[in-house]
């Protein structure tokens, strides 16, 4: 009973109607279900509706039922059972690793309820140091439950990433009023979520908390409705953080204006250390990019710029100029993203020459 349910989301998507017809027959042949329940599930056109019936027909049955479908589905597809059994096998696994200094999650197949355990899950690992977790899209308010764990329980954590997890502004003002016992965090990646309409609420909780930690390296925020009202008040936090190596702020729909007030900040040198800036998805022009471009010098060293855009346009010749001239002078440069900008012949080979 306790692998279906565990892994009842998986099943029923990725089953298949012919395990399904498969499993039927052999559940038939147990006694198990009758021959209306069998012709009601191969009768069914859509798969996971059929893997979504039988599955539940047989939880109703009781653990003996249970047991035979396991055994049935190990027989017909044992890839996907032990792929099932290893991955339930992890998530439950996760509290027993009470010496792991890092966890990384990457691209997994995880629902709110697994979500739910590993949250359980981690309160154990209070070694841990580093907790990446990348492109978890379903999730779900599960990632409040992972939040809560970590404020409570793991103070040695040093770097937190949440990259494309369902983080929401709940998950983002329980971490803001928590971060007073990550004393040791330095790396804070939030990116690639959407906050909503509450997301200017919660980025200004984060700011507030974020004052007890002067020692961050990585800031990555995540975007929101009305986000780049909080960019006066999030400067005024980053002239605190001098040792800042990498910071973003992807998507926070900032003009012109902003772009050069965090110009004129720039300016200032508060951040001489930085080398990596991510501004990309914004709603900048031509002036706005171009009023950018000394600033842009001050930030010595540089080794990777996103100014990369939501739609196609061109950018004005004196800004690739300015651009190219950028180029020559930051010596640690790498890589600089501007996707969605349109350069013709003549813009290139200005870039190029750079």
């Amino acid at each position: 009973v306790e692998f279906i349910e565990s892994n009842r989301v998986h099943l029923i998507q990725r089953m298949g109607m012919i395990t399904v017809k498969q499993i039927a027959d052999d559940l038939l042949a147990c006694n198990v279900m009758s021959y209306e329940e069998v012709n009601t599930i191969a009768c069914e056109k859509v798969e996971q509706e059929a893997s979504r019936m039988m599955i539940y027909m047989i939880l109703n049955k009781g653990s003996e039922a249970c047991n035979i479908l396991v055994k049935s589905l190990e027989k017909h597809n044992p890839f996907l059972f032990h792929d099932l059994q290893g991955y339930c096998g992890l998530i439950d696994g996760i509290k027993k690793l009470v010496n792991a200094e890092g966890l990384v999650l990457d691209n997994i197949s995880m629902d709110e309820g697994d979500a739910k355990k590993l949250a359980e899950g981690i309160r154990n690992l209070r070694e841990l140091r580093l907790l990446y977790m990348n492109h978890l899209t379903a999730i779900g308010d599960g990632i409040i439950y992972i939040v809560r764990s970590i404020s409570d329980e793991l103070s040695e954590l040093e770097e937190i990433q949440l990259v494309n997890c369902c983080v929401s502004s709940d998950a983002v003002e329980i971490l803001a009023q928590n971060l007073c016992h990550l004393p040791k965090l330095n790396v804070l990646d939030l990116s690639e979520n959407y906050l909503q309409k509450k997301g200017k609420d919660a980025i200004h909780r984060l700011v507030d908390g974020l004052y007890v930690l002067p020692g961050m390296k990585v800031l990555m925020l995540p975007w929101g409705d009305d986000v780049k009202v909080c960019l006066t008040k999030l400067l005024e936090l980053l002239e605190t953080m001098p040792q800042l190596t990498k910071f973003g702020l992807r998507k926070w729909s900032l003009t012109d204006v902003e772009v050069r007030i965090l110009g004129n900040f720039f300016e200032k040198e508060h951040l001489e250390n930085l080398q990596h800036l991510d501004l990309a998805m914004n709603c900048v022009t031509s002036d706005g990019w171009l009023s950018f471009m000394q600033p842009l010098i001050s930030l010595k060293k540089l080794v990777f710029v996103d100014f990369s855009s939501k739609q196609d346009w061109v950018p004005a010749s004196l800004l690739v100029c300015k651009l190219s001239q950028v180029l020559t002078t930051l010596n640690y440069l790498k890589e600089i993203k501007v996707t969605g900008w349109k350069f013709d012949c003549h813009d290139l080979g200005l870039i190029n020459g750079a």
